[in-house]
């Protein structure tokens, strides 16, 4: 990684980002350099400051492994995020609706129609002998 040059790749810094649990003061600390630096450098080639590109890299990250089977609470302990409730505000900033609406749908309808016969009632027929 060439950081004084500015040869670098995302892959790049999301590892850094990573290593530094998404903590903007300690990815400066990494990169050997002062915090408002890496500033410069975000908002230059990035339009946007490290606080926010963390936090959008975190929920991008997130909505992969929930997408994956993990739960909202398991991905925000994942990603170091402070609370659940904080992960789920943040996430809901970004995607525009909650993590868990990109949770696998397995089994959905089967769980469905155990929460709510009726749901179904209509639907399904059985046949009686007789």
């Amino acid at each position: 990684m060439n950081i004084s040059g500015m040869a670098v790749r995302t892959q790049d810094w999301e590892q850094v980002a990573r290593q530094a649990e998404f903590r903007p003061a300690k990815m400066a600390t990494l990169c050997s350099m002062s915090e408002r630096h890496l500033q410069r450098i975000f908002k230059k080639h990035l339009q946007r400051t490290p606080s926010q590109w963390l936090r959008e890299l975190q929920c991008r990250l997130a909505k992969q492994l929930i997408s994956q089977g993990y739960s909202s609470k398991a991905a925000a302990a994942e990603l170091n995020f402070a609370t659940d409730a904080h992960f789920c505000r943040e996430f809901k900033k970004v995607f525009g609706t909650p993590p868990q609406s990109f949770a696998p749908a397995h089994g959905i309808g089967l769980r469905m129609s155990i929460l709510d016969p009726s749901a179904n009632a209509s639907q399904v027929q059985v046949a009686h002998p007789g």
